[in-house]
């Protein structure tokens, strides 16, 4: 019987792990969620309070807990202070593989990065590989880069691999990212045309499923190669704009679409498009759910009661 330990349930990713792990794992396998407060949706799945910026206690955690594997989906993401970032995301981090240090013994790990990591890619240089140079130009991709770097470094016995996440989309997506701002905008009562806020719409990202992201975690977690980036996308990029255009029409609604000129100001790539081929070729993951899936889904979580969704093909 092996046993899993999952950071972040509490979070939107960390909850598809969740849900995919209790799908996937064997009949025997043992769950523990590990974290400051019980997630409220948690269902017969073990609890271990502790607190990622607390070593002693986190170290007392883990050797309650004895994992064989873990899935560090726990992080914090922008608008977070910048403070809050390297805390969480990088000395969280950093405390979390010390603990598991201590047990003295292998266990597999995957700690979830991101392409914020990479920073500006040129446009000869996409899809990006894994071993691409890292310029961030954000705390919150210095704060992951330096929490990558800690999970490849020299753990003794761990067996430490880094999923590096690109663009999740999918049900559940919080406001704080720019579908799940629109879907939350159109789905509010205001009258049409609904005003929009929005960035550059212009700008080209690799959307990859949540739910899609969260199965390759627990792979990786499963069969990656330690000390090792893996890619998680799509291996391709669409606009903003597009995903906007799919949730305004499955809406049934007119928007408004309003520049928000912080985000225009924000220091962000032009096209973010991910390699895959490391991933496919030694993990045998690839993506299933098509972005028009996602964005159907995604609305449909946030939709008015008595709202039809509209489908996207006649």
């Amino acid at each position: 019987m092996a046993t899993w330990l999952i950071t972040g349930a509490r979070g939107w990713l960390g909850g598809y792990v969740l849900d995919a792990l209790e799908r996937a794992s064997g009949t025997g396998d043992r769950i523990v969620v590990l974290g400051r407060s019980r997630p409220e949706s948690l269902r017969g799945v073990l609890f271990v309070s502790a607190d990622l910026r607390e070593p002693e206690g986190l170290a007392r955690a883990v050797r309650e807990i004895e994992p064989d594997y873990v899935v560090h989906a726990a992080g914090k993401t922008p608008p977070a202070p910048d403070a809050e970032l390297y805390e969480t995301n990088f000395w969280g981090t950093d405390r979390l593989l010390s603990a598991l240090r201590t047990l003295d013994r292998p266990v597999r790990v995957v700690v979830a990065g991101s392409a914020a990591e990479l920073g500006p890619v040129a446009a000869a240089d996409l899809p990006v590989v894994e071993d691409h140079p890292c310029r961030p130009m954000t705390a919150y991709g210095r704060s992951k880069m330096m929490a990558t770097a800690s999970a490849l470094a020299d753990r003794g016995p761990l067996e430490v691999v880094v999923g590096r996440l690109f663009n999740p989309i999918g049900p559940g997506m919080p406001e704080s990212l720019a579908f799940g701002r629109f879907a939350a905008q159109l789905a509010s009562p205001a009258a049409d045309p609904v005003p929009l806020l929005a960035g550059r719409l212009d700008a080209r990202r690799d959307f990859v499923d949540v739910r899609d992201a969260a199965r390759a975690l627990i792979e990786l977690a499963r069969r990656g190669t330690p000390r090792r980036v893996y890619n998680i996308g799509s291996g391709r990029s669409r606009t903003i704009r597009e995903g906007l255009d799919l949730l305004v029409r499955l809406s049934g609604r007119s928007a408004r679409v309003e520049v928000d000129p912080d985000a225009t100001r924000r220091r962000e790539p032009d096209d973010s498009r991910a390699c895959i081929d490391r991933i496919a070729g030694e993990i045998g993951w690839r993506p299933s759910t098509t972005f028009e899936r996602s964005m159907e889904d995604l609305w449909a979580a946030v939709a008015p009661r008595g709202c039809t969704v509209l489908p996207l093909t006649a």
